[in-house]
């Protein structure tokens, strides 16, 4: 892969059980990623908001893979929330952001994720 070639990735919140969430991180690049981190997570209402440093690390994502990278408890569904992944493909680095909009007025409406089988919101982000 050439240094100029897109890194191209999905993150896609999927409810489960009690207002919960799931994130999963899919590969759309060309080549596999050597790794991925999510490293913030961000919550923010109206002017107020906070985030949290995670280092949730994925070894390796061949192309069309996913991972779960994050699964919040319900409190972030109401809040916009902000994933940041660093991600490497062939030693080129970069750091993707995926925003989110308040995931719990979208619960009744969600696409089915093909990639996962599961209905989900999806994010994309690209470097």
């Amino acid at each position: 892969m050439g240094t100029s070639a897109l890194i191209r990735c999905r993150v896609v919140a999927c409810p489960v059980e009690r207002g919960a969430w799931e994130f999963f991180l899919i590969n759309d690049s060309d080549a596999p990623l050597d790794w991925a981190v999510l490293t913030r997570v961000a919550y923010e209402w109206g002017d107020f908001g906070n985030s949290e440093d995670v280092q949730v690390r994925v070894p390796g994502l061949a192309p069309g893979a996913h991972a779960r990278i994050w699964r919040d408890d319900g409190d972030g569904a109401e809040l916009r929330m902000e994933l940041s992944v660093q991600v490497c493909i062939s030693g080129r680095e970069g750091v993707l952001v995926f925003e989110f909009p308040k995931l719990y007025r979208l619960t009744d409406r969600l696409p089915l994720i093909a990639d996962l089988g599961k209905a989900g919101w999806q994010v994309a982000a690209e470097l």
